[in-house]
């Protein structure tokens, strides 16, 4: 199993609306299906709508579960704040995909 780092601001153009998060999706969707573990990193990253969200990590869930995910996608480079509403987001999340 390899690490992966996908540095946000690198993959999308924007972090408002759905469609600025497919490439996101895309790129967790490939290391996941190679068996790699996630290093999502926020550097240089501005807030994420809700819209952006459930477009990329929420899709993310939905497709793989919340236990196949655990222990392959870990945060880096974030801020307390982008930290706590990712994590409240997938605590969310992880309450409505079964």
């Amino acid at each position: 199993m390899n690490k992966r780092t996908i540095i946000v601001s690198e993959v999308v153009s924007g972090t408002s609306t759905n469609v600025e998060a497919m490439p996101l999706f895309f790129a967790m969707d490939k290391a996941i299906l190679a068996g790699d573990i996630i290093n999502l990193s926020l550097k240089n990253c501005p807030a994420m709508s809700s819209s952006f969200l459930n477009s990329s990590i929420g899709a993310l869930f939905e497709k793989y579960g919340f236990d196949k995910l655990k222990g392959k996608l870990y945060l880096t480079d974030h801020t307390p704040s982008a930290a706590k509403n990712l994590s409240d987001y997938i605590s969310k999340i992880r309450k409505s995909v079964h």
